[in-house]
């Protein structure tokens, strides 16, 4: 049985810490992808581009251990009043962040695995002085290939994220639905 909260059936506290804590993550990416994507070669710009790796990685890692909890944590289910256009949507559209979730982080990896410190390491550094491994055995010539599909990823994800933003705002302010209450810290109380 699923927890409530205010009379809505709401996610488990494990699916609501993926939740927030992937959100951030992806924010913050947003923001070091495009400081960095805009600055000259040199030390600055790996530094940035060192940390959009280690990002990448923390969020393909969240993202697969969400996946698992998921499955093992199936999410309530959408209210029984909720128009079906709106359900489809929702459905669809959580479907397509698992996609982005998983494939940006994969396309970037693809990306700096046929890059040309791959001809001489076996690793990518992080931050931290982690090392990551590159995937081995790629061809180079699919290196421009890689950097356009993870760019394409990467606006796929801005509109997903207006579209499900958008939902959620709508949800709470205009519809002021208890359908907020499903995943904290929003909420409406049964008293509004």
């Amino acid at each position: 049985m699923a927890e409530t909260r205010n009379g809505m059936a709401r996610y488990n506290n494990g699916a609501v810490a993926f939740h927030w804590i992937i959100a951030a993550l992806v924010l913050v990416q947003v923001y070091v992808g495009w400081t960095f994507a805009g600055m000259d070669r040199g030390d600055l710009r790996t530094a940035w581009f060192n940390w959009h790796k280690t990002l990448g990685f923390a969020i393909l890692l969240l993202s697969l251990a969400r996946l698992g909890w998921r499955i093992a944590n199936p999410p309530p289910p959408l209210p029984a009043g909720m128009p079906r256009w709106e359900a489809a949507l929702a459905k669809l559209n959580h479907t397509l962040f698992y996609v982005i979730l998983i494939g940006l982080p994969l396309t970037g990896w693809l990306y700096v695995s046929t890059g040309k410190p791959s001809l001489t390491s076996a690793t990518t550094p992080l931050i931290g002085g982690l090392q990551w491994p590159f995937i081995p055995g790629l061809p180079r010539e699919a290196h421009g290939s890689f950097e356009q599909a993870h760019i394409l990823l990467v606006w796929l994800t801005y509109g997903l994220l207006i579209l499900h933003v958008g939902a959620a705002l709508k949800h709470q302010f205009i519809d002021r639905s208890r359908i907020a209450n499903r995943m904290p810290p929003f909420g409406v109380n049964d008293s509004q």
